[in-house]
């Protein structure tokens, strides 16, 4: 395959397209948080307002304004669509591939094969390519860290302030997507230039660029806290500077996982290449050259983030996604030395092949779980199709001397897409917020108060386009609130699907395991008695 010895950007993008029209086509925004942030967009583009975001009416300071300004920046282009913020993070996936090259490019001028072979492996993560069809922050904020630490390399290999200048807008740029985690993976890396990129990586100089592209990327990123600190109030001028950050590596907030848990998420990370023994040959080969440059510079990226976020108390899967990159870089630069060659690919097969008989047996484990109302033969076919990429990958590492990441890449991309298509697709319906919120605005319309009992994460403003925060009542409060409301409506839920069939609801439908409705004050007696 003769794009996989070089870079190959057209044929990266049709890939990553190829993925998102399967995210499309496969599943709905997933609550809590793509939905969340699509309606915080919705909010800025419905009021104005986006230097203070809103989330049901009320400031958000959770996260930084980048991402709503890009999806913004995208609905004024193309009106206000489902489709557009998820290419956000295509593109930006799109983006890292092309950024992983240009510092393979970098770390290793002389050894041709490695960048296209890092931006192969980049795209080999299910995780990843995941992530990259999603209304999420961690695939943006990949794409300015390896912008900065592009730059970085910029000034090791040439010289000058431009590397530096670089580095500083992706400081910035990253901070106003995600807040100063991107310091975890930059930081290191340019104050351990003396250990990893010798004499040209030290000296004054190195260090006045480093402070200058620290100075300019805290500007970039004071542009928008200084005025949202000052207009924002007390409460998000507190949150922003110190709660958020604080909060999450605390625990505080949420999320809160012992210290081992990424030794876990590295796993589902690399998947599925850590069921590659060529995998494990690369990486241990390229590890072992604790001399090079190259394996250093990873090291110093990797190594300290990982403690520190394994420190931390708040953790998701997701925050390590800046560390894929790395751990792509490494392979690709032992998979090119040879380290990864020869056989080792039975395991990645076997146990694909097994998901794809898991699922052609679906009538006999589904059982009652609550998915077992949206399995039907999609799940066969995509079990069956499963079974046929993993016979394909088989074959073709039983025929070549060494199987290429460019085949890896296609085969992770062609499973990702089956099982959107065919097996998170059926389920869809059971978390598509369209349909009641569709229900919602028609309410809103005739001027029908709407409230939502239990926590409220403006998961219905944006797929209904409402216009007013819907306001979140307790379960115990509902029966005094429909008594000075009776013409009202609320939002319940239940555990139990059955249970829908009980109630006098204006509309109602399974959701997840259990069930949602939207009910009158008629109604209550009955939800309340359900909740027994």
């Amino acid at each position: 395959m003769r794009s996989s010895n070089r870079a190959n950007p057209a044929l990266w993008g049709v890939s990553l397209a190829v993925v998102l029209l399967a995210s499309l086509f496969g599943r709905p925004d997933i609550p809590i948080d793509e939905t969340r942030y699509l309606s915080v967009a919705w909010e800025a583009w419905q009021g104005g307002d986006w230097l203070i975001m809103h989330m049901n009416g009320q400031p958000y300071h959770h996260k930084p304004p980048l991402l709503f300004w890009l999806i913004g920046l995208g609905w004024s282009v193309f009106g206000v669509n489902d489709w557009w913020p998820r290419s956000i993070s295509a593109l930006a996936s799109l983006a890292c591939v092309l950024l992983t090259a240009q510092i393979a490019a970098r770390l290793w001028p002389d050894r041709q094969k490695v960048p296209a072979a890092a931006g192969w492996l980049l795209l080999t993560g299910i995780y990843w390519l995941l992530f990259s069809t999603s209304v999420m922050f961690d695939v943006l904020l990949t794409a300015f860290t390896l912008l900065a630490l592009r730059g970085v390399l910029d000034v090791w290999r040439r010289g000058g302030w431009r590397g530096w200048l670089w580095c500083g807008v992706g400081l910035g740029l990253g901070v106003l997507t995600k807040g100063p985690f991107v310091l975890l993976f930059v930081l290191p890396v340019a104050v351990a230039g003396p250990w990893w990129g010798g004499e040209r990586a030290s000296g004054k100089a190195w260090w006045r660029g480093m402070l200058a592209a620290g100075g300019l990327g805290a500007a970039i990123a004071l542009l928008w806290v200084i005025p949202a600190a000052i207009f924002g109030g007390e409460e998000f001028r507190n949150a922003i500077l110190w709660g958020q950050v604080a909060g999450r590596v605390s625990g505080e907030l949420a999320h809160r996982q012992p210290i081992w848990f990424y030794f876990a998420a590295g796993l589902v990370l690399v998947f599925p290449l850590v069921l590659s023994r060529q995998a494990w040959r690369a990486a241990i080969g390229q590890g072992r050259q604790r001399a090079d440059s190259g394996t250093r510079f990873l090291a110093c990226w990797s190594v300290p983030a990982f403690i520190a976020l394994s420190l931390a108390g708040g953790k998701q899967f997701h925050y390590v996604l800046p560390l894929w990159p790395a751990v792509a870089l490494l392979l690709a630069a032992g998979w090119e030395q040879g380290a990864a060659r020869r056989g080792g690919l039975w395991l990645l097969p076997v146990v694909v092949a097994g998901l794809g008989g898991a699922l052609l047996a679906f009538p006999l484990w589904v059982g009652k779980h609550w998915f077992a109302a949206y399995a039907g033969p999609s799940w066969s076919i995509g079990g069956g199709l499963l079974i046929v990429l993993a016979l394909v990958l088989a074959v073709v590492s039983r025929l070549r001397r060494d199987v290429l990441p460019a085949t890896l890449a296609l085969f992770a991309m062609a499973v990702t897409s089956v099982l959107l298509l065919l097996v998170v697709r059926p389920v869809s319906p059971a978390f598509d917020m369209t349909p009641l919120a569709a229900k919602l605005s028609q309410f809103e319309k005739q001027g029908v108060e709407l409230v939502h009992v239990s926590a409220y994460n403006d998961q219905y403003r944006f797929y209904g386009r409402l216009e007013r925060p819907l306001r979140q009542i307790s379960r115990d409060e509902l029966a005094v609130w429909f008594a000075g409301h009776p013409e009202s409506r609320a939002i319940v839920y239940l555990k139990d699907p059955a249970d829908l069939a009980k109630l006098d609801a204006d509309f109602s439908r399974p959701y997840l395991s259990g069930g949602v409705a939207l009910i009158g004050a008629r109604s209550a007696g009955q939800w309340s008695a359900l909740r027994k």
